[in-house]
């Protein structure tokens, strides 16, 4: 008997051994850290949160959930989630104390410490609580003393700020601007595909005009090639006709020209010949002026005669009579 309660007894002790080594090895010094508890009060949704959820301080494990509960407001309904948390860890180190908790907690929370709901996993859902030093937000606290653990106000996740603030958007009215928007766009696209169709095929019957017109010049082109040809031909024909008319002509030219200085060399001898007669003091000269004289009297008589004659017209029959 001895020996059996011996053996019972050694396999409990070993048990108890294999329990505390396995809840060593499984908690590691965490189960001989210091740990405080706190509360954080949510108003919005903590879905994804649950019991055992890690409570980290900047991404680093340093606490857990410990109890997510409902409170609401009878008289205005306002609805609070507070959650339990117990802080402390063996990688937590306050000062010069580690594997402690947040000392002087309502101290750290005036000089900004803060908490707030982040994702953990997007494909599960699943949500954690993440601490951090906010010194620029308001100190809010929500639960007012209600429990004896001490508070850590809770800060709103970007996420919901920002979707408060698209709920707050006008999105009917957008979205009815944006209808009709891509409603005029989709008219102006219709008349525009219209237009161009239109334009294409004008644009191929003015390109069959142009291509029709530029061979009516080029056919042009080529006949006034043609005849600046022929033309050309001419113009070399009657050069060449001319030149050989020249060439011919020439001796009568040159005879012509010969008896054409002979004609002006005697115009100009019977000029000069001309020029000594009427010199002065030549006997040509002289025997005309006296001829023209007589002439000058002659004139004079019968002037006279005349005269006489309109006056006295019987002077013809019975003569002048004396004075």
């Amino acid at each position: 008997m001895k020996r059996n309660a011996l053996l019972v007894g050694g396999f409990v002790v070993a048990a108890l051994v294999l329990i505390v080594a396995g809840l060593i090895t499984l908690g590691g010094s965490d189960l001989f850290a210091k740990r405080q508890k706190a509360i954080v009060y949510f108003q919005g949704s903590v879905r994804g949160l649950y019991v055992g959820a890690p409570v980290s301080f900047r991404g680093v494990k340093i606490g857990e959930v410990q109890s997510i509960g409902v409170e609401v407001d009878p008289k205005s309904l306002v609805t609070l989630i507070p959650v339990g948390m117990t802080l402390g860890s063996d990688t937590l180190k306050m000062g010069d104390e580690k594997g402690g908790s947040f000392r002087n907690l309502p101290d750290l929370v005036q000089r900004g410490l803060r908490a707030k709901l982040i994702i953990q996993s997007v494909v599960t859902g699943q949500t954690g609580i993440d601490l951090d030093f906010k010194p620029d937000t308001p100190v809010v606290l929500l639960g007012r003393g209600a429990t004896e653990s001490p508070e850590i106000p809770a800060m709103r996740d970007r996420l919901d700020a920002l979707l408060d603030q698209v709920s707050e958007l006008p999105l009917a009215d957008v979205v009815k601007e944006v209808r009709q928007t891509l409603s005029s766009l989709d008219a102006t696209l219709k008349v525009t595909q219209q237009t161009v169709a239109l334009s294409g095929k004008e644009i191929g019957a003015t390109a069959a005009q142009a291509r029709q017109t530029l061979a009516v010049g080029a056919k042009a082109l080529q006949d006034v090639q043609a005849q600046a040809n022929a033309t050309l031909a001419s113009v070399a024909q009657l050069s060449e006709a001319s030149r050989n008319v020249v060439l011919q002509t020439q001796p009568e030219i040159q005879l012509t020209l010969q008896s054409a200085r002979d004609a002006a060399q005697a115009a100009q001898q019977a000029m000069g010949n001309v020029a000594e007669l009427s010199a002065v003091g030549s006997p040509l000269r002289a025997d005309a002026e006296l001829a023209v004289r007589d002439l000058s009297l002659a004139a004079r008589s019968l002037r006279s005669f005349a005269d006489q004659l309109e006056r006295q017209p019987n002077t013809i029959l019975f003569g002048k009579k004396a004075p």
